[in-house]
Parts: structure tokens; sequence; C-alpha cells
């Protein structure tokens, strides 16, 4: 087995993130929050987390969610296995909710430092703040989110307006416009370091927790930090309106196609369940692995363990990765049979993208 893979990123200082959760989705006219709209079989904001726990580097993801929603946020991360979550009771407006989770990570810290006796190390601790609605953030961007935060004390994405900006008079008629190439929009995520951030939230006003909803503009402000401002790929877009429930639901699928599975136990045998477990997942895209690929594996792999590492490969490159090996048997019954039972089973856990299945070995 050969595996060829981009050099895994340097972050020497611990990242922690807060994802606010706590809005109620009037845009989109559902009831249902959209941070817990379905997508085949997942709810949207486990899409983000896991969006982040794939990232080796970041140690823990504070989830604040409105306090009548906190059991079915626990119960997400249990379904769903998400291992670096700690959910926390939000407030009623969204800077109170980012507050309430940088001070959760405060505690955290503490509660760490004294279980194992350790001081300070003096490196600057950078929180990235994201919302819980934009599940399609990637690694390369997180990082230089990151490294830009921690240098400057502040980081955050950009993008350019789509639509020129206009005032307006009391009476509703033009005032001025804006020189559109002048300005950006202010997007997630954004990076500060978590002195930065908590002091921000130590000297800002009421008015500012009513009413303000960039965390930017408070570092600027209470801290005299001047966030380093980087261009995001188009999709750090937010779902905000009903229309964007499809659009993600989209995307979604389009990442599902992506996913590689890797038979081995004999050539003829692992033809036969390729062509069951296309017939039966439908969506599910199955690509061979070749040397000309980003990733590459030989016709059989020996050894469990040798499937597992070529996984944890793949999941670097957002490929999730499906590995069923084939025993041999002269039953030719039992083995149609087997076939079947093994494909309808992959086909539910594919669908449902099941934590048990992705990267672990399906005995057949």
């Amino acid at each position: 087995m050969s595996v060829q893979q981009p050099a895994e990123r340097c972050v020497d200082f611990p990242v922690s993130v807060v994802l606010p959760a706590g809005g109620t989705g009037e845009r989109t006219g559902l009831q249902t929050p959209k941070q817990f709209c379905s997508f085949l079989g997942r709810p949207l904001i486990s899409y983000t987390i896991q969006a982040f726990e794939r990232v080796s580097w970041i140690q823990s993801i504070m989830v604040v969610v409105a306090k009548e929603n906190m059991d079915l946020m626990m119960d997400i991360v249990q379904r769903f296995q998400h291992r670096k979550v700690r959910v926390v009771p939000g407030g009623l407006t969204r800077h109170r909710s980012i507050c309430n989770g940088v001070l959760a990570l405060g505690e955290e810290e503490e509660e760490e430092e004294e279980e194992e006796e350790r001081s300070s190390s003096g490196r600057p601790k950078v929180v990235i703040i994201h919302d819980a609605v934009r599940p399609f953030v990637e690694e390369d961007f997180l990082h230089k989110i990151a490294i830009a935060a921690k240098e400057q004390g502040a980081a955050g994405a950009i993008r350019p307006l789509v639509s020129t900006v206009i005032a307006t008079t009391s009476e509703g008629y033009l005032d001025h416009s804006l020189e559109r190439a002048k300005f950006r929009a202010s997007e997630m995520p954004q990076g500060f370091t978590y002195e930065v951030i908590h002091q921000a939230y130590q000297r800002c006003t009421e008015s500012d927790f009513q009413f303000g909803t960039e965390c930017l503009h408070l570092a600027l402000q209470y801290c005299g930090t001047n966030a380093k401002l980087i261009e995001g790929p188009p999709t750090l877009w937010k779902v905000t309106y009903k229309r964007d429930l499809a659009a993600a639901e989209s995307i979604i699928k389009e990442t599902l196609s992506r996913s590689a599975c890797v038979l081995t136990g004999g050539v003829t045998r692992a033809e036969t369940l390729a062509e069951a477990l296309q017939k039966a997942a439908g969506f599910l895209e199955m690509v061979h692995l070749s040397c000309s690929e980003e990733l590459s594996v030989s016709q059989t792999v020996a050894e469990p363990a040798a499937l597992m590492d070529l996984a944890s490969k793949a999941k670097l490159q957002n490929i999730l990765l499906y590995g069923i090996q084939l025993h041999q048997s002269k039953d030719e019954d039992l083995w149609e049979r087997s076939v079947s039972k093994v494909a309808e089973m992959a086909s539910a856990l594919i669908r449902e993208r099941s934590p048990a299945l992705a990267g672990q070995l399906l005995q057949a």
C-alpha cells in the first residue's frame, strides 16, 4: 500500500472552537431551527461539528444552544458519537451566547490545569468562533485563521460584496450608495487569542450584548486589536433561508459521492459485492483508487490495520473510506446470501452516515 497526501499542517498551540447554535431559524419559516434540520439522516449542526472534529489540532468544541434545546443537542452528540464536544446553554442574544462559550472554555482550561498540575506554557490559546449553520469549512482555511489569530490577536474571514449597499432616507428614498469595491462582507470563521476575546467581552457594554453581532469590532474597540482579514472561499456561506436548505443538501450529497469503498479478499468476489453495493446504495459513487489518484491502494490489503491506516489518511482529504474484507466460501448459496445481506447493511449505514462504519472493517 502506498499513500500520497499533503503534509500535515503544524499548529503548536491549543485551539478550541465556539459554535453558537441558539438561533430560532425565523427566516427559514420552519418550526425546527435550521441547525437541527435533518439532511440524509443527520442534523445540519452535526455536519458542522464533523468538519471541526476531523481537524487533529482542534482540541475541543463548545456548542452553545438555547436552554430548551440542551437535551436535543446532547442526544445528537451521543447518537453521532461526537468526541470533542461540550454543550453549554446560550443567552438571549448572539454575543451573550458566544460569551458563555468563551467563559466555558476558560473554566475547562482551569480544570485541566488543576487535574494535571501543569502551568501555562505562555503560548496564546486561540479560540475560533464559527456559525453552527456554516457546515462547509475546510481545514486549510481554519489553519490560516488560527495562525493569523495567534500572530495578530484576531483574524476573520471576508468575502466580496455581491450587491451594492445603499442608504435610505426616513421617507424611503435613496440617500447615497457605497462604492462596493472598497467594502467586504464579514463572514465566519473568526479567530482570537483567548485573552483578546475574553477581555473584549469583559469590557463591552450592555448595548453591545443586546444589539451587537460583530466579534471583530469588539476586539478592536475594547482591546485595540486590529484583526487580520483573510478572503475566504465561496463555501463559507450561511444557511439562512429556506432555499439554502436545498442548496446545503445538494452539497452534502456531492460530498458523499466522494466516498470510496475498498474491497479486498479476491477480485472476482469483490466485483460481485461492489455491484451489489452500488445497486443498494444508489447515490454512492464507487471510487476505484489507483496510483494515478490522490490516494492509491494495492489490489489487496492483508491486515485490517493497513485498511484503518488508509482510512485515516483518506479522512484528511475529506474522503470517507468504507472497508469490506471478503472471506472465501465454498458454499455459493451461502456466499450469495451473504453478499445481499452485507450490501443491505452497508447501504443503510452509509445512508445514515454512521460513524460506526466510517473507516472500519466490515467482516463478510
